[in-house]
């Protein structure tokens, strides 16, 4: 199996965070979990020339869904750094890296 085929699991922790949230519901736990699963997803595709579009739509969608509920959910104001978290995950995916790649407080050296 690919890591650029479909994920079940990813999908079920999309629905339960995301899914969850369009129902004016912020469950931060399960948030927390898809966003573990996707870095986990970064981890195995960051060697891989093709990105499965189900990563890219979630990780676009989970920003936008939470945008666009912080005026009619407060749990979602008080978690809107995730939608930072969620864009730079889309950036290092798409430069083909993972959080891993990254050291807090270490220079880069190319």
């Amino acid at each position: 199996m690919s890591p650029s085929d479909f994920d079940v699991e990813l999908e079920d922790l999309y629905n339960k965070s995301v899914g969850q949230l369009l129902t004016d519901y912020f469950d931060a736990a399960a948030f927390d979990a898809f966003y573990m699963r996707l870095i986990e997803k970064s981890e195995l595709i960051k060697s891989e020339h093709v990105v499965s579009k189900q990563v890219l739509h979630y990780l676009l969608s989970a920003q936008q869904a939470i945008e666009s509920r912080v005026p009619h959910v407060p749990a979602a104001q008080q978690h809107i750094s995730l939608v930072g978290k969620f864009a730079m995950l889309l950036g290092l995916i798409a430069i083909g890296e993972a959080p891993s790649d990254r050291a807090s407080g270490v220079p880069r050296i190319v």
